[in-house]
């Protein structure tokens, strides 16, 4: 546990830091793999940027609102506070989705395999969050007696709970490591895999991750709280996220929601004749420019020489 950094006079809490680590590690994943990868026109690039920002605050803001909401039902009143991840990955998934759909017109159609390209981005992002965690001291494991036991220092949360000698805490797992290096694997297994698993990246993720939170919430010491049984709510919502990763690939398969892969097919279509609008500097659509330009060629008014001559122009302040 090393919650603040103490820097030439600086202050820096480790969870903040690792957190802006982890935004910073997606940007880098999203410019390796969209702008110099997949080569999207700049207009659809920037969307997709626009979107993305979206999305990371969809992420926080549903990790918020689903934590509030598992403590605000344990406790039998409204509580706010906290972040669980997995709340977020609910809200943020939709809203990338639909996002995409709306907001990216050269990607209607191929939102799952759009987003699914930058996942390994958010694999890493959580991967150093989850590093954020560890520093701070929240998200620990149970007591173990085992060679990967960590005690945490006294003052701690897991030190109230879990007292052992000297005010420091008993021996717990470090759960908040074991699932940064879950997250580390699967993001170098979809880097070295990505030509052949980069479309399913979406489905999985929900999957991989999803048996992996389900089992590890077994090694977790902190209080979780329950819905259903003798399961937490982070259990509950990781079968839902097997179950849609699972159908999701089968949608992307051929195998299930055939008329939505239908759907999608023609837009996708429609997207391949959709022009890509870029404005000039007086915001004038360069497009339409060219479009003018040729109806002026066929009525005879300019001649080919002419047209060929300001549609150069235009292309190249494009």
């Amino acid at each position: 546990m090393f919650p603040v950094l103490h820097i030439f006079g600086f202050h820096i809490p480790m969870y903040s830091l690792m957190t802006f680590l982890g935004v910073v590690a997606y940007a880098v994943t999203y410019y390796c793999i969209i702008e110099r990868g997949k080569n999207l026109d700049r207009v659809s690039s920037n969307r997709f940027i626009f979107v993305s920002i979206l999305g990371i605050i969809a992420l926080y803001v549903f990790a918020y609102l689903f934590n509030s909401l598992y403590h605000s039902i344990e406790q039998g009143e409204i509580v706010f506070g906290g972040i669980t991840w997995l709340g977020g990955v609910v809200g943020c998934v939709p809203v990338m989705l639909l996002g995409i759909h709306f907001l990216v017109p050269k990607a209607k159609g191929n939102a799952v395999e759009l987003f699914s390209l930058v996942i390994p981005g958010l694999v890493l992002g959580h991967a150093f969050g989850r590093m954020g965690c560890f520093f701070g001291g929240c998200c620990f494991g149970g007591v173990t007696d085992g060679p990967f036991g960590v005690v945490f220092p006294a003052g701690s949360h897991a030190a109230h709970l879990y007292p052992g000698e000297n005010g420091a805490s008993l021996p717990l797992y470090p759960t908040q490591l074991f699932e940064a290096c879950f997250e580390f694997l699967l993001f170098l297994t979809m880097v070295i895999f990505r030509k052949k698993i980069s479309k399913y990246n979406l489905g999985i993720y929900a999957i991989a991750y999803g048996i992996f939170r389900f089992f590890i919430e077994f090694l977790r010491g902190d209080d979780r709280g329950s819905l259903v049984g003798v399961l937490s709510p982070s259990q509950w919502t990781s079968i839902l996220l097997i179950i849609f990763g699972v159908f999701l690939i089968l949608f992307q398969k051929g195998f299930s929601f055939k008329k939505l892969l239908a759907k999608c097919e023609s837009w996708r279509e429609i997207a391949k004749k959709t022009p890509i609008t870029i404005m000039n500097k007086k915001g004038i659509d360069n497009v339409a420019m060219i479009r003018e330009l040729q109806q002026l060629r066929n009525d005879g008014i300019i001649t080919e020489e002419e047209f060929n001559s300001k549609k150069a122009d235009i292309l190249k302040r494009m």
